[in-house]
């Protein structure tokens, strides 16, 4: 049997590599804790690194303090949806992403 020219071992290296990666982050998406993603969503949405990492810190520390529940992570799931970077600037925007609320009249 013949061996592979070294840039092809190198290329189906890499090829496995991007394949692993790949599949590792699906995996790790679809069993995440939706509200850790959805304050990940949020400090993500900050202007710096420096606010973005103190805003993951505070979602760490508050992780720790208040339990989350099967109906949080699924309220999380729902604003994780719709929550958009762009309009968290907005009263609209705000709700979107479970920063604020509307309160019944």
């Amino acid at each position: 049997m013949l061996d592979p020219p070294p840039a092809m071992k190198l290329n189906f290296a890499k090829v496995l590599r991007l394949a692993g990666c790949v599949l590792t982050l699906s995996l790790a998406a679809g069993c995440g804790n939706p509200c850790r993603d959805l304050a990940a969503k949020i400090c993500g949405c900050l202007p710096d690194d420096g606010t973005r990492a103190a805003c993951n810190t505070r979602a760490r520390q508050q992780e720790s303090i208040f339990a989350v529940g099967k109906e949080d992570q699924q309220l999380c799931q729902q604003k994780l949806d719709i929550c958009d970077c762009n309009l968290l600037n907005t009263p609209e925007g705000r709700v979107n992403c479970g920063l604020a609320w509307i309160l019944p009249p």
